[in-house]
């Protein structure tokens, strides 16, 4: 089984939304073990579920539009308690993927969320000064992350 998987996701045209898709480009430009797949998309697909099901650390990066602009969450996703968040049909949701990929391969990693509050999700394809400045501050959360669960996964410690 694979280790841990990173994913940063968002709309790259669409201002802070792409915030978690440019935090994972700044991670795949680190030297990092070879036990750390990372991936930056556009959005959250059906097929993802597959994958997401091979490994046993799971960090997702996201922009959010609650909370004060720039301020970064870090949580912990029950995944005993997941319920389908979707509104439509073709609205994949970090929830319905984990759904998917237990229903389908009836396993999931253990399951972290980073995400910063952006200010602007209009078309642009920059993001946020208060947003930017948050990347440092995620990667140092995707490694911490990656620290504590270390022993439980029989990985050496990163920097």
């Amino acid at each position: 089984m694979n280790k841990v998987l990173v994913i940063g996701y968002g709309n790259s045209l669409a201002g802070d939304d792409a915030f978690g898709f440019y935090a994972a480009q700044k991670l795949v430009g680190l030297e990092l073990p070879e036990y750390v797949a990372v991936k930056y998309i556009h959005q959250l697909m059906p097929e993802h579920a597959e994958e997401i099901a091979e490994y046993d650390l799971l960090i997702c990066i996201d922009a959010e539009v609650s909370g004060n602009h720039g301020e970064l969450r870090c949580r912990l996703i029950n995944t005993d308690d997941l319920h389908d968040t979707g509104t439509a049909a073709h609205d994949y949701t970090l929830e319905s993927i984990l759904l998917l990929a237990r229903q389908l391969y009836g396993k999931l990693p253990e399951v972290h969320l980073i995400t910063v509050s952006g200010k602007n999700f209009l078309t642009s394809d920059r993001l946020s000064p208060e947003v930017e400045i948050r990347i440092p501050d995620v990667i140092e959360n995707v490694f911490s992350i990656i620290n504590t669960k270390k022993h439980l996964l029989g990985l050496p410690v990163i920097m």
